[in-house]
């Protein structure tokens, strides 16, 4: 029989290399219970999408519209809509999860599959734990012009965004003033209610985050605490994002191989980042114990 959507997995992959990393990805995902929806960057010119199929047997994979999204920039949360909106139009499924191309799953697959199931109704998003502070002002409350640029490769643009910066708070130019903003990381699992919401607002998210910087980071956050769903958060072991994410040692941690134990041992889902350069041994060991086995 097939398998209704409402029994099975959406994963929304966001990604910009299709390296080994990304392939072994895929291998892990690739169950029957899972649809994987691929927004793949736009800039990245090498990828095949039919190769993904030659990857992945049990899965059904989907490849939503490539757009190009810059670090920082309101291209990611547009991405993200891409893949939001083309994984609710499949659905509904079960829940639906939003994993860049450095995580991993750290569960076997039945184990994942089960613990969304015995959570039905709850929302994984991960809150920083520290409170906003002003650098995050200076990111939601004045504009940046050049959000769709990455900051981080074009200095002299870096030293013009801090003289606009520093320009709009002596002219007292702030916005946004009477929206409560909370933080966190962008990566998240949802339910199709929640998903549905975030549709639902879409337009205001553009207009509210157009021009801050690192827009990702705040909307889901900023928009479920302020929604009916927000007593729907998770609040069992690890991470309320259901993903292990080390923010004390990085930003966030590299996993290393003498960090498997902690891996093995901890209740969460997921976990990034991974570096297959760096540590080959280690995602190659990840996907020794969690890969499925069908």
């Amino acid at each position: 029989k097939t398998m209704e959507t409402s029994e099975k997995q959406a994963y929304m992959l966001i990604a910009h290399q299709c390296n080994e990393m990304f392939w072994t990805l895929l291998r892990m995902l690739d169950a029957p219970w899972n649809d994987i929806f691929i927004h793949m960057d736009s800039k990245n010119e090498n990828y095949q999408p039919e190769t993904v199929e030659r990857y992945v047997k049990y899965a059904k994979v989907f490849h939503a519209q490539r757009t190009s999204a810059v670090w920082g920039g309101i291209t990611l949360v547009k991405a993200e809509f891409v893949l939001l909106k083309a994984a609710v139009d499949h659905g509904p499924y079960q829940h639906y999860h939003l994993i860049s191309g450095a995580d991993l799953p750290i569960q076997p697959p039945e184990d994942i599959r089960a613990f969304f199931e015995a959570n039905p109704d709850r929302e994984f998003v991960h809150f920083d734990p520290h409170p906003f502070s002003p650098f995050n002002d200076e990111r939601v409350y004045y504009r940046h012009f050049f959000q769709n640029i990455d900051l981080r490769r074009h200095p002299v643009l870096g030293v013009i965004n801090g003289i606009l910066l520093s320009g709009q708070k002596l002219l007292r130019i702030k916005r946004n003033q009477d929206v409560h903003f909370t933080k966190g990381s962008q990566w998240f699992s949802c339910t199709d209610g929640f998903a549905r919401y975030l549709l639902t607002k879409e337009e205001w998210i553009l207009q509210v985050l157009d021009k801050t910087f690192c827009s990702d980071e705040f909307f889901v956050q900023t928009l479920i605490v302020q929604s009916p769903y927000q007593d729907k958060i998770y609040q069992g072991p690890g991470d309320t994002s259901a993903r292990a994410i080390d923010w004390d040692r990085g930003n966030p941690w590299v996993w290393k191989y003498a960090d498997l134990e902690q891996l093995k041992a901890s209740p969460c889902m997921f976990a990034r980042k991974f570096d297959i350069e760096k540590e080959p041994e280690l995602v190659h060991e990840i996907e020794r114990l969690y890969a499925p086995h069908i």
